[in-house]
């Protein structure tokens, strides 16, 4: 089954049929397909195959393209993430952010809905996020966890002095990070990090690590 509508989600999204897209998901997640298999085996791999060399105008307006649909097609299946939506002992509170710099929010869109699908109260506060304004947020309200959302490893550098600053001035503070660009420099942030998150079972094992 997963193979198949594999192949019309992707088919949909290269031919930028929207209607269809969504027709296909919604008939798919009312039939009781598992929402984290539908971001996870479905909608990502699709994004992810889409790997355009620089000049490639074409395939740069098709990879905006697919995205904005997928985008759509997540915020779609948000009521499928409430109604499996776990519990935790206590309320944990989870501020996600792409830091500043960062455009690429998709990613971080699907993962603050399996963060919530986890039992956890979140905020997605969006791309290209500056450091005062994350600051602001953690200064008013009382958040346990900050999501560190990173794409692009050229924007690591700069995630190093985020990482320090929020360590020196918000202690308590757990600090994960997320997307490729972590996942693929994984050594280096690993011990600045609590945790590293790549997927719903991720969070499932560091939630269960943290005993929440």
């Amino acid at each position: 089954m997963h193979n198949t509508l594999f192949t019309k989600i992707k088919n949909d999204l290269l031919n930028n049929n929207k209607q269809s897209a969504v027709k296909t998901v919604l008939d798919a997640l009312e039939q009781s397909l598992d929402v984290t298999v539908l971001y996870e085996d479905i909608l990502t791999p699709i994004l992810n195959s889409i790997d355009c060399e620089p000049g490639d105008y074409r395939c740069v307006w098709l990879e905006h393209q697919m995205s904005a649909i997928t985008r759509s097609l997540v915020e779609l299946s948000y009521p499928y993430v409430i109604k499996d939506k776990e519990t935790l002992i206590e309320d944990k509170n989870v501020l996600v952010v792409c830091p500043k710099e960062e455009y690429h929010e998709l990613g971080a869109v699907m993962g603050t809905q399996m963060l919530e699908r986890a039992g956890f109260s979140t905020t997605f506060i969006g791309a290209n996020t500056p450091l005062d304004t994350i600051e602001s947020a953690l200064k008013s309200v009382a958040f346990d966890y900050v999501v560190l959302s990173v794409s692009n490893s050229y924007n690591l550098v700069a995630v190093k002095r985020i990482i320090t600053h929020l360590r020196t001035h918000f202690p308590t503070l757990k600090i994960l990070g997320a997307g490729r660009g972590f996942i693929h420099n994984y050594d280096v942030f690993e011990p600045l990090l609590d945790a590293v998150i790549t997927s719903f079972e991720s969070i499932q094992v560091y939630k269960q690590k943290a005993a929440l």
